[in-house]
Order: structure tokens, then C-alpha cells, then sequence
């Protein structure tokens, strides 16, 4: 099975909306690094399960992903996930990471929260998705 956390943030990243609010690379796996409090993207796998038939691994793959928008602005917290859902809601494509290729078959919002962070002063918008992905062929 492929990880899909690099394909998800070049995806991400790919997208011109999205990479202008984050500089092109505020994306950050599993934690926000210490002292950052401009605009960013935290991503992190809540699970994942595989997929199978009678004949064994089908090749798909299924994680719940939360990807979190911090900025020290609730306004900007909120264009940042607003534009990280416009580009991952009901999206399908093929993602090249390295000389590898991520079939992303489909990304699903699951659910929504918004966060504060009082010791560093800092609003987030959270949002878990599904992820359906495998091997491009």
C-alpha cells in the first residue's frame, strides 16, 4: 500500500490557492514546529484500514486524515481551511511523489471542528477526511 501523507501535502501544495497562503511550504506532518505562527497546515493519519476481496489485498487504501489550518487570526485560519476544503472535497487525482504515483480515488469530509491554542495565541479550523487511495496503475 502506498503512504498517502506525502501525496496528500504535494497535492496540497500543487494547488496555487493553497501553497500562496502557507509561502509554499507551511505543511507540516503530525505538529506545528515550536515559534510558527503564521499561517499553516498540520496533517496527521487518525487511522487507517486496508481493503480486500476473495482473492486477497485489493491495493486500496482508506485513511481518516485530520488536517488542521492554524494562523494567529481566526479570519485567516478560516480562508486557509476553506481553501484546503476547496481543494480536497470530492477530489480525484493522480499525485507524482519522487518517481512514485498516488491514485487518490476520492476525498470525503467526515467532520469539522475549530481549535484555540491559548498558550500560543493561535485559532485553528480542523477537518477530518477520508481518503480513498492506491497504486496509479
Amino acid at each position: 500500500m502506498k503512504d498517502i501523507r506525502s501525496a496528500l501535502r504535494q497535492f496540497l501544495l500543487d494547488d496555487p490557492t493553497v501553497s500562496g497562503l502557507v509561502n509554499g511550504d507551511r505543511i507540516y506532518p503530525i505538529r506545528l514546529p515550536q515559534n510558527e505562527v503564521r499561517a499553516s497546515v498540520v496533517y496527521f493519519a487518525v487511522s487507517e484500514t486496508g481493503d480486500y476481496h476473495m482473492q486477497g489485498d485489493s491495493g486500496l487504501g482508506q485513511t481518516r486524515m485530520q488536517v488542521d489550518a492554524w494562523a494567529e487570526r481566526t479570519d485567516q485560519a478560516v480562508e486557509l481551511a476553506n481553501a484546503v476544503y476547496d481543494r480536497l472535497s470530492g477530489a480525484r487525482a493522480t499525485v507524482a511523489v519522487g518517481s512514485d504515483f498516488v491514485d487518490i480515488k476520492g476525498i470525503f469530509l467526515a467532520n469539522k471542528r475549530d481549535l484555540y491554542d491559548p498558550i500560543v495565541k493561535m485559532t485553528g479550523v480542523s477537518r477530518d477526511y477520508i481518503i480513498w487511495y492506491g497504486a496509479s496503475e
